[in-house]
C-alpha cells in the first residue's frame, strides 16, 4: 500500500466516473465524485486522513471478525464486493479528471473511510504474489470528496467515521445471550471460544455468527419456525448471517414463554460443539482431494504442496442443510447428530461436486442454489429411509 507523500498527486485508472456534486458543494469550493475503479488501485492511496491506526500487515491481535469477513468476500464472492461492502471515502484537496485516459489525478489523497477494506485487499495481493496465483479481477466503489480546505476534510472524515454502527454481535454478548451457548460449545472445543465482541480478534475466537448459521441450517424441520420451513430460508442460513443472529436472540428472549422457542434454544445448546465440528469435518475432509476442486474458482483453497486445506462454505452449507436429517435427540433428550450405518462420505462429496458442476463450478451459486439444496437433502432422506427400513427388517 502506498502511503502518498502529503501533497504528492496520484493517479488513478477508473471504469467509471460521475460528477454528483451539489450546488451547496460548489459554493464551498468542494465537489464530489462516485467512482468505480479496478481494486488494485485503491493500494495506490495513503491513510493520512484516516482516525483508524489499523495496519493489515499485524495478522492475529489486529485482523477481527470485520476484517475476516472482508478477507472471506474477496476470496469467495469478489464478484460481490461491492454489494457487500460500503465503498470507500477518499478525500483529496483536487481532482483532474482525464476523460481520455480514464484516469484520475488527486492531490492530498487519503483512505478516509475504508482503511480496513484497503487492507484485506492489500494482504490478498500479497498472498497471491507469495503463492504464485493471479489475483481475481475485481472492482471497487469510491465516493471521491474534494475539499481544499485541510480542516474541513478532517471534519468530514470524523463525520463519517463516527457514524458507523455498534456491531450487534457485541450488544448480544454484553448482554449476556451467548453464555450457554459458550459454555456448551467449550465442552466440545476447550481450546476455543466464541467471539462476544468485534474486539475478539486472536486466533482461538470462533465466529459466534457462522456457528449460528451452521445451527440454523443443520436445525431439523420439525424444531423450525414456520417461516424457517422453506428451502429458501434454510439458504438464507447461507447467506445472512445477521438474520441468522436476530431469530437466535428472538429465541434467546422468549425461551421462558414459548414452547417452540425454548425447544430450539435448548437445540442450540445442545448441538454447539457438535455442529462446529461437523463444520470443520466437512470443510477439510480429506477425500475432497480427490474431486479436482479448483482454486482459481475459489472452490477450494490448497497448501503449498497441493493438498486442499478447507473449500468453500457455499458447497458445505448444503452439506450441512442435509445433514439436519440426521439430527437426532439422544435417550437423554439431547440433541446430536447420528449417522445412519448406510450413509458413507463419500456418496455426499460426488453428490456436491456434481451440484456444484450444475452451478457453473461457483460455490456462491451452488449455496443460493435450491436445487442443490434439494438433491443433498434427498440423499440424507434415503439414508434414513432405507436404515429405518433395514433395522425393522
Amino acid at each position: 500500500m502506498t502511503n502518498a507523500i502529503a501533497g504528492a498527486a496520484v493517479r488513478l485508472s477508473y471504469l467509471k466516473i460521475r460528477d454528483v456534486t451539489t450546488k451547496d458543494e460548489e459554493a464551498n469550493g468542494a465537489s464530489t465524485y462516485v467512482a468505480v475503479f479496478p481494486a488494485a488501485e485503491i493500494l495506490k492511496i495513503g491513510t493520512d486522513g484516516n482516525l483508524r491506526s489499523y495496519i493489515p500487515a499485524h495478522v492475529g491481535k489486529k485482523r477481527n471478525l470485520v476484517h475476516k469477513a472482508i478477507a472471506k468476500t474477496i476470496r469467495e464472492n469478489p464478484d460481490r464486493f461491492s454489494q457487500l461492502n460500503s465503498g470507500f471515502l477518499i478525500g483529496a484537496s483536487s481532482i483532474a479528471v482525464d476523460d481520455n485516459k480514464k484516469t484520475v489525478t488527486l492531490k492530498h489523497a487519503s483512505v478516509n473511510n475504508g482503511a480496513q477494506s484497503q487492507g484485506e485487499i492489500k494482504l490478498y495481493m500479497d498472498q497471491c504474489e507469495e503463492s504464485g496465483e493471479t489475483p481475481v479481477d475485481f472492482a471497487i466503489r469510491c465516493e471521491l470528496s474534494i475539499e481544499p480546505d485541510a480542516s474541513a476534510r478532517t471534519s468530514i472524515a470524523v463525520a463519517r467515521n463516527t457514524a458507523t454502527r455498534i456491531e450487534a454481535i457485541s450488544i448480544a454478548g454484553k448482554h449476556g445471550y451467548f453464555e450457554e451457548l459458550s459454555a456448551s460449545f467449550r465442552k466440545a472445543h476447550p481450546s476455543l471460544e466464541l467471539a462476544r465482541s468485534e474486539t475478539d480478534v486472536e486466533d482461538k475466537y470462533v465466529d459466534t455468527r457462522l456457528l449460528l448459521q451452521i445451527l440454523w441450517a443443520m436445525m431439523p424441520e420439525e424444531l423450525a419456525p414456520e417461516h424457517r420451513r422453506t428451502m429458501e430460508a434454510r439458504m438464507r442460513a447461507y447467506k445472512n448471517a445477521a438474520y441468522c443472529l436476530q431469530d437466535f436472540m428472538e429465541d434467546f428472549d422468549r425461551r421462558a414463554t414459548d414452547r417452540g422457542s425454548a425447544a430450539r434454544y435448548a437445540y442450540f445448546i445442545d448441538m454447539a460443539g457438535c455442529a462446529w465440528r461437523e463444520y470443520e469435518r466437512w470443510k477439510r475432509h480429506g477425500q475432497w482431494n480427490d474431486k479436482r476442486l479448483l482454486e482459481r474458482l475459489r472452490q477450494a483453497v490448497r497448501s503449498d504442496e497441493g493438498i486442499i486445506r478447507e473449500i468453500s462454505d457455499g458447497i458445505v452449507f448444503p452439506i450441512l442443510s442435509a445433514l439436519s436429517r440426521f439430527a437426532k435427540q439422544d435417550r437423554t433428550g439431547h440433541w446430536t447428530i447420528v449417522y445412519p450405518r448406510v450413509f458413507h462420505d463419500d456418496d455426499m462429496l460426488i453428490a456436491a461436486r456434481r451440484q456444484l458442476t450444475q452451478c457453473g463450478g461457483r460455490p456462491m451459486l451452488m449455496g443460493r442454489s435450491g436445487a442443490a439444496y434439494e438433491a443433498l437433502m434427498i440423499l440424507t432422506e434415503m439414508a434414513e429411509r432405507y436404515s429405518a427400513h433395514a433395522t425393522a427388517s
